[in-house]
């Protein structure tokens, strides 16, 4: 069971799924982010339903 999850504002989401498109590592995420990186990675997983991935550095993009 545990605590209810904690509804992230549209903007933060936007910019997970940016900055996770563009390559970015959990790390990179959730210290730009200002959250730690697993609650980043568990988000995108369960709420987002995105498939979990690893990131190799020819996958990074520039983040505009």
């Amino acid at each position: 069971m545990g605590r209810p999850r904690k509804v992230w504002p549209e903007a933060r989401v936007k910019e997970l799924v940016r900055l996770r498109e563009a390559g970015r590592t959990w790390k990179e995420i959730g210290a730009k982010l200002d959250l730690p990186h697993i609650t980043c990675s568990r988000y995108w997983q369960e709420v987002l339903g995105r498939p979990a991935y690893r990131v190799q550095l020819e996958d990074r993009r520039p983040v505009t």
